[in-house]
């Protein structure tokens, strides 16, 4: 009697367990469906066959202030952005490392970077900013090792819907989406970049508290273990530090010496280093959502002297796409 309950048990945890396994995969294919700048880039870069001469990355300043129509335009580039807003460059690089699993390198990488990217760290993205664009990723080998260093424990990792606790509705737009029930379109990003949008009013500026730049070693060893991968990749990596409002800058004590910092980095790893923080649409508040990102009107004047400076440096890897 009681070994017939066992086997009942058992077999009902199993089903359960298999219910909930086809469940999670479903919902994750319907993220991965909709039209929303929060899974549209790992969508794409999961399906493979990317084949772009210029990648962006960084993060919600890489996301949003590099106009990819006027680039490429410019430049005669077919170019990706995988900014990521909200996380530094230990996250950023998982991204990346997923857009080189499963497409061809770039030519070319335009990295914006600023102190929170370089020297800040998240160990846990569970519960994070818009931490559900992760949830998709467990499925894939090399992402699950990824997940793990940022945090993903055993439970995240192998319990079906275990992740998803707290999220009711991303469940619920999943299933829709994946049943053909309804199309979400929500901000859609063009080819990974979505600008931000928005009237300053100087609120956000006002609160800021001045915060001292700390310059960690085993962060800034991170970002430049990357430089020298790409550099013994022969891909060009052009580290762009893009603008700000220039009342933004009070409030960062050590920004000099960052900035002196990024310049020997690019140095050392043969990068090349723009730096528009002393650009003239930093001095005007009408260019910027908040004091850290600018609306749409300034994104595009800024792609078009960004492409300028980058066509007049003629790099050998840019004049190659020219010749294609």
């Amino acid at each position: 009697m009681k070994k017939r309950f066992l086997i009942r048990v058992f077999i009902s945890a199993v089903v359960l367990f298999l219910l909930a396994g086809g469940m999670d995969f479903v919902i994750c294919q319907g993220l991965l469906k909709m039209e929303d700048y929060r899974f549209q880039d790992y969508a794409a870069m999961l399906e493979g066959g990317m084949d772009h001469d210029l990648l962006v990355m960084g993060n919600s300043r890489g996301k949003s202030h590099y106009d990819l129509r006027i680039l490429d335009s410019l430049l005669h580039t077919d170019s990706f952005c995988i900014g990521i807003g909200g996380y530094p460059f230990n996250v950023q690089l998982l991204k990346y490392n997923l857009y080189r699993e499963h497409n061809r390198k770039p030519k070319v990488i335009v990295q914006d970077i600023d102190p929170a990217t370089v020297f800040n760290l998240f160990p846990d993205v569970r519960h994070q900013h818009q931490s559900e664009q992760f949830f998709p990723l467990v499925y894939d080998r090399e992402m699950r090792r990824e997940l793990k260093r940022v945090g993903y424990g055993s439970g995240d990792l192998n319990l079906p819907m275990y992740r998803f606790f707290g999220y009711q509705q991303v469940i619920k737009n999943g299933l829709l989406e994946a049943l053909h029930l309804k199309h979400y379109v929500s901000s859609p990003a063009y080819k990974g970049h979505r600008p931000e949008d928005g009237k300053w009013d100087g609120t956000e500026l006002r609160k800021k508290k001045i915060e001292e730049i700390v310059m960690d070693e085993s962060r800034k060893a991170m970002f430049e273990a990357y430089l020298n991968r790409c550099k013994e990749d022969s891909i060009q990596v052009v580290l762009v530090y893009s603008p700000m409002y220039f009342e933004a800058r009070e409030k960062m004590k050590g920004l000099d010496s960052a900035r002196a910092c990024f310049s020997e980095m690019a140095r050392r790893y043969g990068c090349i280093y723009l730096d528009y923080l002393d650009d003239p649409i930093c001095r005007d508040s009408a260019n910027f959502c908040v004091s850290v990102h600018m609306n749409p009107g300034a994104t595009a004047a800024f792609a078009r002297r960004l492409g300028r400076d980058l066509d007049s440096l003629r790099l050998p890897a840019l004049n190659a796409v020219k010749e294609e």
